[in-house]
């Protein structure tokens, strides 16, 4: 089958289901650290697919992939408590790769290498105080920023009342913008 074929069709199944399928993720998912790591094992295995068995295969794209991330959600956590039956799982800490600046000397790009540092620096620092809040607050987050779902949206998705949401948004915002100043 010719690649770019299937890669047409991939990419206009992904346009159509990617904001459903993170939202699915988002709310099944008990840490949100697995989301893009399963959000991707999904488009792969999507992809797969279409190669594999042809771009007729899938009746009903949307189904089919949250049908997929259903599937990958479900083998995470299986593997995850079959592994920790066998070995206790530590919390290993990645460190952030360092660019390679060795050859940039021009004085006209040190000053952007700087704040593109200081930036990256800031964000990760708000990634890891975001991380240590509970579960519930990360999802919120991600809901609102990343997926850029309504306060009633999330709401509806989570089960909770609006006021919470909106509780737990303004409320971390607020410890945020206290932390790491008002441009944080």
């Amino acid at each position: 089958m010719d690649t770019q074929v299937v890669e047409e069709k991939f990419n206009e199944i992904y346009d159509n289901t990617y904001h459903q399928c993170l939202i699915y993720v988002i709310s099944k998912c008990n840490h949100t650290s697995v989301i893009p790591d399963i959000i991707q094992e999904t488009y792969l295995a999507l992809y797969q697919i279409l190669k594999d068995k042809g771009l007729n295969y899938i009746k009903n794209p949307e189904a089919y992939v949250i049908r997929i991330a259903k599937s990958k959600i479900y083998n995470h956590y299986s593997l995850k408590e079959k592994v920790k039956s066998i070995i206790p799982l530590f919390d290993i800490n990645k460190e952030e790769k360092e660019y390679n600046q060795a050859d940039i000397n021009s004085e006209l790009y040190e000053n952007e290498i700087e704040i593109t540092v200081e930036n990256k620096e800031v964000l990760s620092a708000i990634w890891r105080f975001l991380q240590s809040k509970p579960q519930k607050v990360q999802k919120v987050f991600y809901l609102f920023y990343y997926a850029e779902l309504s306060i009633p949206e999330i709401a509806q998705l989570m089960h909770l009342n609006q006021s919470t949401i909106k509780n737990h948004i303004y409320r971390t915002t607020h410890e945020i913008r206290k932390k790491f100043g008002k441009d944080g």
